[in-house]
């Protein structure tokens, strides 16, 4: 069950503010994308590095939209795949985390639709 509220750090909430600025998607659509990235990837959250949750906090339904119950079923399929010890929210923070990493060349809309 996911939490009612995700705190990313303050890295994650820079880069999501700066993907913003380049290309309008709000940090909720950011986060979004940036956790089917680093779930497509899959992997380890051991590359996460996540120090600190002071970031901005997202709700559940800002964060999931409608679809809360696909990024449910998505993230505890991954959890279980991957056999993750974290609890949900700092499941959802690291995904984030590592998710925005790869977004890191996004200068503009172009480069949001190159993402694979």
């Amino acid at each position: 069950m996911l939490p009612n509220r995700v705190r990313l750090s303050t890295k994650a909430t820079s880069k999501l503010q700066y993907l913003k600025m380049k290309t309008g998607i709000t940090p909720n659509i950011g986060s979004r994308i940036a956790i089917m990235l680093a779930i497509k990837d899959g992997g380890n959250l051991k590359n996460a590095e996540l120090n600190d949750t002071e970031g901005q906090s997202l709700d559940k339904s800002v964060l999931f939209g409608e679809h809360s119950d696909v990024y449910d079923v998505v993230i505890n399929q991954y959890i279980h795949e991957f056999e993750i010890k974290l609890g949900i929210q700092k499941t959802i923070a690291s995904l984030v985390e590592i998710g925005v990493h790869k977004m890191g060349h996004i200068k503009n809309l172009t480069d949001v639709c190159k993402l694979k």
